[in-house]
């Protein structure tokens, strides 16, 4: 292969090759090695503090389970939900219930808002802090609560909720509570329920003196329980599907509404709350970025240097050669070539120099050929539009006009109208572009010049958003296509045809439907036989213009009709 290889390009490649290489393998294994050495240093020191966090948690619970246990086992507060009977006995209980409680107070238990204990007779709310949610029966907003089988099924031990739809306290959405089904001790009959509501600010207390560049996040099986930063960051549902079969401790890097994160996390034994780490990957390897920076900047200026280098010394050895190559890329490119000399001095030089002549006066031979071909097309077209001429049709549709009129035939009058406004919409004086208008109009003539020959089989319909009536479009785009409606739709069937054309405005383009309760058709099939030339013609011209994402689609149906869908693109005048 080397045989085949230019001297430029030997010596280029060997002062790329000499100085590349070494920065080419040392660089990635550089930055693989920082950005594994830099993971697992981030990845130790957040299981750390997961593991203190753990450890804060552990003992949060267990106070909130201890204050449960005292709450089960007061013979004050089973005596009170057992009581059946509304005396003074009842109200001494509850007075004995309500003392107990009196040492949960703000000032020891900071993080607890509220305890409830009742049943389907009585009840009573004790707050720490705020105002009672309810005015009248809690209970029966607690056993409609979805969580509330959970609670049921969690025999003598409590459980750990998200109360979305049952909050204690007024203004505390979504609270975390403690719920557990009080039994009478004796014999295990369920009396009532205690819930304890707490602030979930405790939490922001075990996380403040925690420095981290990303986001922590407690949660259970099915809920956020809490979120350091905003919960609509991360989907519950997604969480869990990456958290889920990892074990108690793991750690993955894992793509998180796009963007690459670091996910460590800890499982709490007691709760089997998860408590997660979020931390954006590139956040950890931005010092690596850095290296890497400094890195691709000394690869880029070693490669210039290289290359200046090289092309400088093979400048020396190959400026004959070099010259050569450039005549054969102006000679690709048909450019006409001057300003170039061959030095004489060797065969190079004599075969490039004749080279060149006779190229420039191939060039101009060429050229002229191709003028004198223009010449002919443009003879050939003037005589053609001689034939055609629009003044002459115009005067003569005129004539035909006036010639119905004074014999009192209104058809032919109305037919001569509309083919003419038809032929000169449709010259529209030369030019490419028209307007919607225009084209709405177009489309009337021609449809009254057919309910003229079909004594009025076609009914239409034409809905045009005003808006867009002055934009500007390649003219033939609907007229044809509602020619075809009307001859391979609505001219084969006996019944009234007929035609809606609808246009809008939508997301920066003009959107237009032609619909017809015609016959219908395959419109693979009439493609396959090259038999749909009128619409395929339309749908490239749309592409050429305004690009490849617009442009025609047909859905038809047989017996039941055709639409097709117009996308345009909107351009300004100037543009056009």
């Amino acid at each position: 292969m080397s045989k085949n290889w230019s001297v430029k390009r030997k010596v280029i490649l060997l002062a790329l090759f000499s100085t590349l290489i070494p920065l080419f393998i040392i660089g990635p294994v550089t930055f693989l090695y920082l950005n594994k050495v830099i993971e697992n240093k981030v990845s130790i020191t957040t299981s750390n503090f997961l593991s203190a966090v753990d450890w804060n948690i552990n003992t949060f619970v267990t106070d909130i389970e201890n204050v449960s246990n005292i709450i089960f086992s007061s013979d004050d507060i089973q005596g009170y939900l057992s009581y059946k009977k509304v005396s003074p006995r009842l109200y001494i209980l509850e007075t004995l219930s309500k003392n107990l409680l009196r040492n949960i107070t703000i000032v020891n238990k900071p993080y607890i808002n509220a305890v409830y204990i009742g049943n389907g007779q009585h009840e009573f709310l004790k707050l720490n802090k705020g105002e009672s949610n309810y005015t009248g029966n809690i209970y029966n907003h607690i056993k409609d609560a979805s969580w509330y089988k959970v609670l049921k099924q969690s025999d003598w031990a409590g459980v750990w909720v998200k109360g979305n739809e049952t909050s204690l306290v007024k203004g505390d959405k979504s609270p975390l509570m403690f719920g557990r089904i009080i039994r009478d001790i004796g014999t295990s009959e369920e009396i009532g329920v205690s819930i304890i509501s707490v602030d979930k600010a405790v939490f922001n207390n075990m996380f403040k003196d925690i420095k981290t560049d990303g986001d922590i996040l407690i949660m259970d099986n099915k809920n956020i329980i809490y979120f350091s930063g905003s919960e609509k960051k991360f989907k519950t549902k997604e969480l869990a599907n990456i958290l889920e079969n990892t074990g108690d401790q793991s750690k993955v890097i894992k793509k998180i509404n796009g963007t690459k994160y670091s996910v460590n996390f800890h499982t709490n034994v007691k709760t089997n709350w998860k408590i997660v780490s979020i931390i954006p990957y590139q956040n950890i390897v931005k010092e690596v970025n850095y290296i890497r920076i400094i890195n691709v900047l000394l690869l880029v200026t070693s490669f210039f240097i290289s290359v200046l280098s090289a092309l400088l010394i093979s400048k020396k050895i190959t400026k004959q050669l070099t010259l050569l190559r450039i005549v054969a890329k102006k000679m690709e490119s048909r450019e006409y070539i001057s300003g170039i000399t061959f030095d004489n001095g060797d065969e190079i030089g004599n075969i490039g120099n004749r080279f060149v002549e006779l190229y420039n006066r191939n060039n101009e031979l060429t050229v002229k050929l191709y003028e004198s071909q223009l010449k002919e097309k443009e003879a050939e077209l003037l005589a053609l539009q001689s034939h055609i001429n629009p003044h002459f049709l115009y005067n003569t549709l005129n004539s035909i006009f006036w010639m119905a009129e004074k014999a009192k035939v209104k058809p032919i009058a109305k037919m001569a109208v509309s083919l003419s406004k038809l032929f000169q919409l449709t010259l529209n004086n030369g030019k490419h572009i028209t307007s919607v208008k225009n084209e709405i109009e177009q489309v009337k003539s021609y449809l009254q010049i057919q309910n003229i020959r079909f004594d009025n089989k076609i009914e239409y319909l034409i809905d045009v958003d005003p808006s867009i009536l002055d934009e500007k479009i390649i003219k033939l785009l609907l007229q044809p296509i509602v020619e075809n409606a009307v001859q391979h739709g609505l001219e084969q069937q006996k019944d009234q045809g007929k035609i809606v054309i609808k246009g809008v405005k939508k997301e920066g383009m003009m959107v237009f439907e032609v619909t017809d309760n015609g016959v219908g058709f395959n419109s693979e099939e009439i493609f396959s036989k090259n038999q749909g030339y009128a619409l395929k013609n339309i749908n490239e011209r749309i592409k050429l213009y305004y690009g490849p994402e617009f442009g025609l689609s047909i859905t038809s149906k047989s017996n039941i009709g055709t639409k097709v869908v117009l996308t345009i693109g909107i351009k300004s005048e100037e543009y056009v």
